[in-house]
């Protein structure tokens, strides 16, 4: 099957995720961190990529980007490229650390752009990594706030919201903080809800697995094997998940099972 073309238009904004191999981590340390960003604003500089936010997990990163006249691919071949080649001699290792190709969603309405900055902020919320967005070192959201200079350009940012600049704060405060954001909040978005679900579903049960010391093992729990193991894994996921605050339905989509196995399990 062929790929899928890449919708390099100029102007335009993406969502772009990258996983690391079988999830594996990609950052080991805080050194491997700030190389990362360091690649990253001479990507952006070279490119000609405005970068709107971004947010460095252990084992993935997210980019919101709008494109120059160069392709998104060019952009990311660059970073992607050099930061392996660093990794690599750092840890002695060969061969990708990457899974494959970057996902990239481009983002063609405004309503949908603020549901995205807001998922990219309180991604490292979503994976227990902090209480507060702002208390996560690893995303643009604090350097936002605070007015501090950085890899993210603040006005381009800040332009989506409003053009007066207090405005504009208030208005990405409100959509990147506030616990119950909506629709109805301070101006209108649409929550791309699809979207946002299966990310958050994919970051608990990658922490939800790594605490058992079964990383990688994601496939093995998706794809409907029966043994002993995956039964009982599958069965404390579907309870935590739930508590979680995820619907019944949207748990079964995810794991592949019925909607009649996850109600079964949570009324138990």
């Amino acid at each position: 099957m062929p790929r899928r073309k890449r919708d390099d238009v100029p102007n335009t904004i993406h969502h772009v995720i990258q996983r690391g191999n079988n999830r594996n981590y990609i950052y080991e340390n805080t050194r491997d961190k700030k190389e990362f960003l360091s690649l990253l604003s001479t990507a952006v500089a070279t490119y000609d990529v405005t970068l709107l936010q971004y947010a460095l997990m252990d084992n993935h990163y997210h980019l919101l980007v709008r494109l120059g006249d160069q392709p998104l691919a060019d952009m990311i071949w660059f970073l992607n490229r050099n930061y392996s080649l660093y990794y690599n001699q750092r840890y002695n290792r060969i061969g990708t650390i990457y899974g494959g190709r970057y996902k990239s969603y481009r983002i063609s309405e405004k309503e949908k752009f603020f549901s995205t900055v807001r998922y990219i902020v309180r991604n490292p919320v979503k994976a227990a990594l902090c209480l507060t967005p702002v208390q996560y070192r690893w995303s643009g959201h604090a350097s936002v706030l605070d007015k501090e200079s950085g890899i993210i350009d603040r006005v381009a940012l800040f332009a989506y919201f409003s053009p007066d600049e207090n405005l504009a704060l208030r208005q990405y405060r409100e959509c990147t903080e506030h616990e119950t954001w909506s629709a109805q909040v301070g101006f209108n978005a649409i929550l791309d809800r699809k979207g946002e679900t299966e990310e958050r579903l994919t970051c608990l049960l990658d922490r939800f697995l790594f605490e058992r010391n079964l990383a990688g093992q994601q496939k093995m729990l998706l794809s409907g094997a029966r043994t002993p193991l995956s039964r009982e894994l599958r069965k404390d996921f579907i309870l935590l998940a739930i508590a979680d605050g995820h619907a019944l339905k949207d748990i079964a989509a995810f794991l592949h099972v019925s909607h009649e196995t996850v109600r079964r399990i949570g009324k138990s």
